[in-house]
Order: structure tokens, then C-alpha cells, then sequence
């Protein structure tokens, strides 16, 4: 067992004791339905996991109209109460502490805000009217109605936020609040509704219902002057000796910054809150719970040993591994299956209203089902190749008892992950093969690197049953979703793929041109490692800006930050010849022509053909085929990863 000075021991929050100090903080797996059995597992399982003490996220004090029917637990009305019972009572079931958020969603554009003078944009770009003093008042007694429900439903302790881009905020920062009544002005009078909350609840509820608050630190990136407002207000907090906690984010606002309010692998760091933190320790006497992409258990030890905070938050790292926890306390650090960092599984879907799941981890909102059965009639199954896809395939064909030999045409495993795990910002992805790989050596998988997968080797092995998990190449020709006609000259010897550069390492010239028509993070990241390199590179594009599809998470800005001044950046432009040393370009939109001149090299990031050659040979072996991944469905913008795993995993569960 590891040895921690502080995170697995316990602790105290108000009159609460609480069994550690890892905080699982609020985050919405919507999708999962309310008070389901899904709901409930997801819970269960992180309780049981490790989590002392645990939040559920987004619980509206107010209805939200622009919010989609079942996302979130309603704690304004009193039927949800159930629903929030069973929650409690399973996290109770094994030690864990909970409490429930209440969040002011501001998605009703008929509802006023605090202040007519700035805009809202968390749900949708409005600028309604400020609000009345007789709706403050109903507001802030719709938060207190809120923790009463909570606490009828078992609850150990509710949070409200005053930042983020939701809840309170609107009346806190004095960036939205231009009102000059009582609650508006002074930090005093910006504060005066969210005391009237704090002391309704410890008027309604029992004094040892503990009572926390979420709040953004730092409020630079919209124009603030910094920690200064944030300080203020945590210390008015807990001066009050009304509060039990605080949780401190900081630079964090959705939509506008959300890649600082979920940090993703580009920012190349854990604990991307905890400056503020430790700035926030230094003016209040209460707990002070802060994170930001934690990834490794010993490191928030660290920072409570370092006085930096008192618990540490995590959500993304308990997505991905429910025992998170446990693992970390146990010394079992390599059998955690890390967050990578993508944001794409869990944020990104819920944000184009999928239901919320993790990239590594298929078995959300499945996790109150049993493990899967081990086959009546286990079979001789060779999964051919070793991407995402046929390793989730060969491990969850293993658990369930059949012999399973794995194909690998190259010499090593994970193929699309790896190719992007080489890209500066994303080395992270490269863990979830690692994990993989770990668990087919201790289920004695037979792998087999360098063996191309044929009709001839399938036959010799024996097999019964095949899993097509042979992936996808990036087209070399320039075909894209708006280039169906492809790019003439991109036969030439110096026209590359991604492959050819990354996995068969391909030399390059000093004057490369990458054409992207992914809208993704490849073509960006080929782009800024070539010039880290110090080659001089021309990133072209038909898309107005990079990384158009992970927009909604902020990545795209991310990249824009990181990218753009290294190179030199041609959007809205599609090549139409490419020749030996030069390549004509065409403004997309005006018709225009230029020629880059005396160019080394084009890589190609345009689109991603199938490599399906081998299931259309064995559709009439007479053989138990599957097919899985991108051989079944290559994907070169988001969800790659995300559902190649997913799709290995129905593949293995189908034989």
C-alpha cells in the first residue's frame, strides 16, 4: 500500500465526518435519466470506488425550459425527491458523504437576470431584463426550497455556485451586475443575495446539514482584474461562519473559456485551479477544495501537504476508472485507466445533446448491470488488428472466456491513438493502451506484432469466430467532405499521410504545406510539430478556422493560441494542383488563385478510407464475422476513439 500523509485519511467538513479527501465534484452525466438505475450505478460505483465525499451536479433550483426533459434532477419539485433519495442512499451504502448542487441555470430567455447590462450566454446569447426585487427574493428562495429537498431526500450538505458562467454569478461579479439598488454596487450588496441564501438554508435545515459554495476565483479572462474580487468574496464567506466549504475554480466560464473550466490535455498540466486555491487558504479559516485535471492521487497529497488546499476535487479522473480512488490508495497506479484528456466522450456529447459517456471507458450507465457472463460456448476468436477497437474487442472477448488471439500488422499496438499520441499536447492518449495492453497480458491474450491478418493465417489459427478491427488510413489523394473530386498531383513522391510522417517516420523538407480538412486536432498538431522542428509551414484549410469540431469545448482555441503564430495560417482555401515543387491554391470563396512556390513536401489530412479488404474476404468463409472500429466506420474528426472502443466492445459482447 502507498503511503499517504493526508488524502486517504479523514476529515471533517462542518460537523460531517467524512472518510477522506477526495472530492468527487458535480459533473453532469446526463443522459442516464433520473433517479434510473443507471443514475443510481454511476453513483454507487464511485461511492464504493473510494470517493469520501461526493456532489450531484446541476440540480435546478428553477425550471430551465432550454435544458432537454431528464437531463437533470429538478430539486425545485417534490417529486424528483425520490429520485435524489436513491442516490444518497447508495453512496451512503458504502461510507461516502453526499450533497446535492443547486444551480440557477439562467436557461429561460423570459427570465430576467440580475442585471439588463451584460449578456448571458451559458444556454443562449440573451440580454434580458434585470430582475425586480420581489424576483431576487423568489430566486434566492427557490435555492433554500432546493437544499430543503435535499435534505428531506438524505442529503448530507448542499452547494451553490457563484461561478463558471451559472448560478450566482450574475450578481457577484460586478462584470454582470450593473445594478445600483441594495444588490448591486458594493461587494456587500453583490454578496446580499447569496447571504440571503446561505442564511436561509441554515435557518430551514439542521445545523449539521453542511452547506458549501463553488466559486471562480479568477475572472480574468473575461476582463476582470484578477484574484482580487475573488479573495474578497471568500473571505466575506467565511467570515460570515455560515459556510462549510469552498470550492475554488478559477478562469473557467462556459461558453467563452470553457477550456479552462474543463482543462484537456493541451494545457499540460495538473491542478490547473490550484493558484487560486492557495491565494483563496491564505484569507479564510474553512475548508478549501480545489483541483483542475487531477490526475495522479500523490500529487493532491502534496498539495494538502503543501497548505495549497484541504481536499482535492475530481470528476473526469473517476469517469474514466470508478476505483480511481481506491487503486491510488491501494499502490495499484497502473491499473487506473487515466482520463486522457480529450473531452470528447464526456463534455463534447453532452453539449450536441448525446447522453454524457467517457472515451476509455464504455461501461458508463452500465455499471449497475452485472459483469459480463463468460460464454456457454467459448470459441477460438482472432481480432485482426490492434487499434482502440480490436484491443477493447480482444479484452472483453477474453473476460468472457474465449480464446482470443490478436493480429497486428506493424510492431506496435493502438494504431490511430498512437499516431496522435506522437502530436504535441496529446501523449496522454497513449495511456489508454497501455491499459489495454495490460489487461490482454494478464487475461494471456495472444498477440501476435508484425502479422498481417489474411483469409490464410485465420484459417491456420483455427479460428471460429473474427473481429474486423483493421481500422483506417488518411487518403494520400485529397479527398475531402468538400473536395470529393481530390487534388491532382497528390500522387507525387513528396505528397505524405499522417502514417507515412508519424509511424513510418517520413522525412520532410523545410517548407512542408499541411492541407486539413478534418476540422479536427491532427492536422494542427502535425502542423505545430513540424515547426517546432523549425520547418517553415503553410497550414491550409477550407474551414475558416482550425479545429472546428472541438469547438464547443474550447480546444479549438486551445490550438489557435498554440498553432497559429508558428505558421502560417491559409483558411477558407482549397489546393487545386499540386506539382513537383509547387501548389496552386484557390480562395474558397473568391475564386482566387496563388502558387506557394518551391514547396518539399504536402501532407495530406483530408479524409480517412475503411481498410476493408479483409471482412468483404471472409463475408463468405463461413466463418463468425464481425466488424468493428473504423473498418466498419472510420471516423477522422471527434468520438475516433471514443467509438472504436465502444464498437469493439458491442463486437465482443455479439459472439
Amino acid at each position: 500500500m502507498t503511503s499517504f500523509k493526508h488524502l486517504f485519511s479523514p476529515y471533517k467538513i462542518g460537523n460531517l465526518e467524512i472518510p477522506n479527501r477526495v472530492f468527487m465534484s458535480p459533473h453532469g452525466m446526463v443522459g442516464l435519466g433520473i433517479g434510473t438505475d443507471a443514475q443510481v450505478g454511476y453513483f454507487e460505483a464511485r461511492a464504493k470506488g473510494g470517493c469520501g465525499f461526493m456532489v450531484i451536479a446541476s440540480c435546478q433550483v428553477l425550471p430551465a425550459p432550454l435544458v432537454p426533459p431528464g437531463w437533470f434532477i429538478e430539486a425545485y419539485n417534490r417529486e424528483h425527491i425520490p429520485a435524489m433519495k436513491r442516490i444518497v442512499d447508495a453512496a451512503h451504502k458504502h461510507g461516502s458523504k453526499i450533497a446535492v448542487q443547486g444551480v440557477w441555470m439562467q436557461a429561460d430567455p423570459s427570465q430576467p437576470q440580475a442585471s439588463g447590462a451584460a449578456p448571458h450566454t451559458v444556454m443562449s446569447d440573451t440580454q434580458p431584463r434585470s430582475m425586480t426585487i420581489a424576483e431576487i427574493r423568489q430566486l434566492a428562495e427557490a435555492h433554500i426550497v432546493a437544499a430543503q429537498h435535499a435534505e428531506e431526500a438524505g442529503a448530507d450538505g448542499f452547494e451553490f455556485p457563484i461561478g463558471g458562467g451559472a448560478g450566482m454569478q450574475s450578481f457577484t461579479s460586478p462584470l454582470y451586475n450593473k445594478r445600483t439598488d441594495e444588490y448591486g454596487g458594493s461587494l456587500e450588496n453583490r454578496m446580499r443575495v447569496v447571504m440571503e441564501i446561505v442564511d436561509g438554508v441554515r435557518k430551514r435545515c439542521h445545523p449539521d446539514f453542511v452547506l458549501g459554495l463553488a466559486v471562480n476565483a479568477d475572472d480574468t479572462t473575461l476582463g476582470g482584474d484578477g484574484l482580487s474580487e475573488g479573495l474578497a468574496m471568500c473571505k466575506l464567506l467565511s467570515d460570515s461562519g455560515k459556510v462549510d466549504w469552498l470550492r475554488i475554480t478559477a478562469r473557467g466560464q462556459k461558453p467563452q473559456m470553457t477550456h479552462f473550466h474543463y482543462p484537456s490535455s493541451y494545457l499540460g498540466e495538473q491542478g490547473t485551479h490550484v493558484y487560486a486555491a492557495a491565494e483563496v487558504k491564505k484569507v479564510v479559516d474553512i475548508p478549501v477544495v480545489s483541483g483542475g485535471r487531477i490526475l495522479d492521487a500523490a500529487y493532491g497529497d502534496q498539495l494538502i501537504d503543501e497548505g495549497k488546499l484541504d481536499m482535492i476535487f475530481v470528476a473526469r479522473s473517476v469517469i474514466a476508472d470508478a476505483d480511481w480512488a481506491n487503486k491510488s490508495r491501494d499502490g495499484e497506479k497502473d491499473e487506473i485507466r487515466a482520463c486522457i484528456g480529450d473531452l470528447e466522450g464526456c463534455f463534447l456529447r453532452s453539449c450536441i445533446g448525446h447522453p454524457v459517456g467517457c472515451t476509455v471507458n464504455p461501461e458508463i450507465g452500465s455499471e449497475y448491470l452485472p459483469a459480463p457472463s463468460v460464454s456457454s460456448n467459448p470459441k477460438k476468436v482472432v481480432v485482426a488488428g490492434a487499434g482502440p477497437a480490436g484491443m477493447q474487442a480482444a479484452y472483453d472477448a477474453a473476460r468472457r472466456g474465449h480464446k482470443v488471439t490478436l493480429l497486428e500488422k506493424s510492431d506496435s499496438l493502438g494504431g490511430h491513438v498512437m499516431l496522435q499520441a506522437k502530436l504535441p499536447g496529446l501523449e496522454d492518449r497513449s495511456d489508454i493502451i497501455r491499459w489495454l495492453e495490460l489487461q490482454l497480458h494478464k487475461l494471456a491474450v495472444d498477440i501476435r506484432r508484425n502479422t498481417e491478418a489474411t483469409s490464410g493465417i485465420i484459417a491456420e489459427l483455427g479460428a471460429e469466430a473474427v473481429i474486423v478491427t483493421t481500422g483506417a488510413r488518411y487518403a494520400r489523394n485529397g479527398v475531402s467532405k468538400n473536395q470529393l473530386d481530390g487534388v491532382p498531383g497528390s500522387d507525387l513522391d513528396h505528397v505524405l499521410t499522417p502514417e507515412d510522417l508519424l509511424l513510418d517516420y517520413a522525412r520532410t523538407g523545410n517548407r512542408v504545406v499541411v492541407y486539413d480538412n478534418t476540422s479536427y486536432e491532427v492536422g494542427p498538431g502535425i502542423a505545430e510539430l513540424l515547426a517546432d522542428q523549425g520547418k517553415e509551414v503553410f497550414l491550409v484549410t477550407i474551414d475558416s478556422g482550425i479545429a472546428m469540431s472541438v469547438s464547443e469545448i474550447g480546444i479549438n482555441k486551445v490550438l489557435s493560441k498554440r498553432v497559429l503564430p508558428k505558421v502560417t495560417f491559409l483558411p477558407q482555401t482549397a489546393i487545386s494542383r499540386i506539382d513537383p515543387a509547387n501548389v496552386t491554391l484557390t480562395g474558397y470563396s473568391t475564386g482566387d488563385e496563388t502558387v506557394l512556390e518551391n514547396i518539399d513536401n504536402v501532407i495530406m489530412v483530408t479524409s480517412k478510407p475503411p481498410q476493408e479488404a479483409l471482412y468483404h474476404a471472409l463475408c463468405d468463409s463461413g466463418l463468425e464475422v464481425h466488424v468493428a472500429g473504423d473498418a466498419r466506420e472510420a471516423r477522422w474528426s471527434v468520438f475516433g476513439t471514443d467509438e472504436a472502443i465502444k464498437d469493439g466492445r458491442r463486437a465482443a459482447m455479439m459472439l
